[in-house]
């Protein structure tokens, strides 16, 4: 993992230097941070990170399901028909 700071650049260079920040990207694994009138906007990351972030998104929401679970078979809840009936459907 990089454990250096990642670029930071303005949209208006990203537009003009696109070919080269994709190569840093694809090929030293560089991370690129864009932003516009000072704020962050985006960031450019190679696929492997964005698969990592993904995979961390998929993992988190699997433990809050889970929680969720034990949450329902300790404490019991509403069914699925209930909360229908509550929102008036």
């Amino acid at each position: 993992m990089k454990s250096t700071m990642p670029d930071v650049l303005s949209v208006t260079e990203a537009r003009d230097q696109l070919a080269e920040i994709t190569g840093r990207v694809r090929f030293a694994g560089e991370r690129i941070v864009l932003q516009k009138h000072g704020k962050t906007v985006a960031a450019v990351v190679s696929p492997s990170d964005l698969d990592a972030l993904e995979a961390l998104e998929d993992r988190l929401d699997l433990l809050d399901a889970l929680d969720a679970l034990a949450d329902y078979r300790a404490n019991g809840g509403e069914s699925f028909e209930e909360i229908k009936a509550d929102l008036g459907l």
